[in-house]
């Protein structure tokens, strides 16, 4: 507890779950149920969390001292400092608390990354953006009745862009469905029932066995299908925490569709197990925020060539978002300090940082850099996001932490020979990653291959969850990442454009 800051004392006091009983409008992440179910997340932090003195550390290898001045520490004091801006959101009572664009909250970060990118001298330029209409959920209640006795659900989050409860909110009998498979749904009436199923994370916060988007049982749109009055999944994390996934049923049909820790919902599941009738009570308002404005965040530090190396992060982020994405956003203050701190003869490219704020809203600023950026002149893109994470296993009923780094999915395009050095980079500065990369970018990269050679890693286990916190990423992980990037711009700066982007680049802009 000593290492976090005095000004967190009661949200990290929440979610260690030894806070007073909360009211829904103020409940922390991390709220306790009578009985729990192994060892989980966020309650057993204090049992779970890892010091950063604990990670093995891999000394650098000859010829990697020009990255000596790379201090994970530091990166990840940036960290808490962007985590600060989204716990402010939670200490304000927003239910749909985090770095939302469009809200001050974010704007602080947003102001914050262009404070940092000044201080180092760069040149800062904020692009206005207009932002797509912004789905915001504004209150939820929830509670549970069984054999006479009643409770709150203080775990229950909204699935992002799910539709709200009509306005007296919604009560219904709760049925069990499994992991709601075709074969799980066969023969069950499920018409105006609170149906409850199981779903895990695949592997990461942001898609879950249960969705469209996993491609694995839709057992959510299948439920739909069957006229369910609402949707709790049931997310197979040992803990308490929340979880804001993606891949709520659209459509005219579709029905509210929530998430709930696995120790509320075996708690439910254990009900109905001993025969009771269990009914489910929500009640969940979204506003649809229109006209709401928000920024892109270009920074320059100039090379000897008008020729670039851009930095991409996003600003955005649900809960917490430490490794989702302040990991990025840290990261690409620190690399602009390593080479702010170099003489301009010594920077054979200019860097361009561009900060861009709503990769999970919309777009909008990633979508206007595409069209007004002269991206010309772009030798290599990085995608900076998800870059340190713990390993976690999940270990029969618990969930246990490790002093090891998490794998990264990853992904380069242009040459053969920039990919191979990428790829040997990565394991030269020791950053796991999968055996196959991705087949296209995800991220917030995506859009942006057509335009110039690009490359990320981006871990994606406990993003879009309450369980995203400093403490989870490594601050052995941040440097070993950061110096591979430098050192794969620093190898690029050997190469020219053409030998970057080979022959068979798609360039849209030619």
């Amino acid at each position: 507890m000593k290492r976090l800051r005095a000004v967190h004392v009661c949200v990290v006091a929440a979610l260690f779950a030894v806070c007073a009983e909360p009211t829904l409008a103020q409940m922390r992440p991390g709220a306790r149920v009578e009985k729990t179910y192994g060892i989980g997340l966020p309650r057993d932090m204090d049992r779970l969390l890892i010091p950063d003195s604990e990670y093995p550390v891999f000394p650098l290898k000859p010829g990697q001292e020009a990255y000596a001045d790379v201090d994970g520490y530091r990166i990840k004091d940036t960290i808490k400092k962007i985590t600060a801006f989204s716990l402010q959101s939670l200490d304000a009572g927003e239910l749909y608390w985090g770095r939302i664009p469009g809200t001050r909250f974010h704007q602080a970060s947003l102001d914050f990354m262009a404070s940092e990118y000044a201080k180092l001298g760069l040149t800062v330029r904020r692009q206005p953006v207009d932002m797509a209409p912004l789905w915001y959920p504004t209150k939820l209640t929830g509670s549970y009745s069984a054999g006479g006795k009643t409770g709150a659900l203080q775990t229950l989050f909204p699935i992002n862009e799910t539709k709200a409860t009509p306005s007296g909110g919604i009560t219904a009998d709760a049925v069990w469905v499994g992991i709601g498979a075709a074969p799980d749904l066969a023969g069950r009436d499920l018409r105006g029932k609170a149906v409850l199923v199981y779903s895990v994370l695949v592997p990461g916060g942001r898609s879950h066995s249960a969705s469209d988007r996993a491609g694995l049982f839709n057992s959510d749109s299948l439920i739909t299908k069957a006229g369910a009055a609402m949707i709790i999944n049931v997310i197979g994390v040992p803990g308490n925490g929340q979880f804001n996934p993606e891949g709520a049923p659209e459509g005219p049909d579709a029905v509210p569709t929530l998430t709930i820790s696995q120790d509320e919902g075996f708690m439910l599941r254990d009900l109905l197990a001993a025969g009771q009738r269990v009914q489910l009570s929500v009640s969940l308002e979204i506003e649809e925020r229109e006209g709401l404005k928000t920024e892109n965040v270009y920074a320059t530090l100039p090379g000897i060539s008008d020729e670039q190396l851009v930095i991409v992060t996003h600003t955005d982020g649900f809960f917490q978002g430490a490794m989702d994405n302040a990991s990025g956003m840290a990261t690409a203050i620190d690399i602009a300090r390593h080479y702010a701190a170099m003489p301009r003869e010594q920077r054979r490219r200019t860097l361009v940082f561009m900060a861009l704020p709503d990769h999970h809203h919309g777009e909008a600023g990633r979508a206007l850099a595409i069209k007004t950026y002269d991206w010309s002149k772009v030798a290599l893109i990085l995608n900076a996001e998800h870059t340190s994470q713990t390993l976690l296993y999940m270990y029969n009923q618990d969930l246990v932490t490790s002093n090891a780094i998490s794998a990264r999915r990853w992904y380069v395009s242009g040459s053969s020979a920039l990919q191979q050095m990428v790829k040997q980079t990565l394991q030269d500065f020791n950053v796991s990653v999968y055996r196959v990369p991705e087949r296209s970018a995800g991220g917030s990269l995506g859009a942006l291959t057509p335009l110039a050679p690009a490359f990320h890693i981006i871990d994606h286990v406990i993003y879009h969850t309450t369980l995203d916190v400093p403490e989870l990423v490594p601050a052995v992980g941040l440097a070993y990442s950061e110096r591979a990037f430098l050192a794969i711009f620093d190898k690029a700066n050997g190469m020219s454009m053409a030998d970057l982007r080979g022959a068979k680049l798609p360039n849209p802009l030619q």
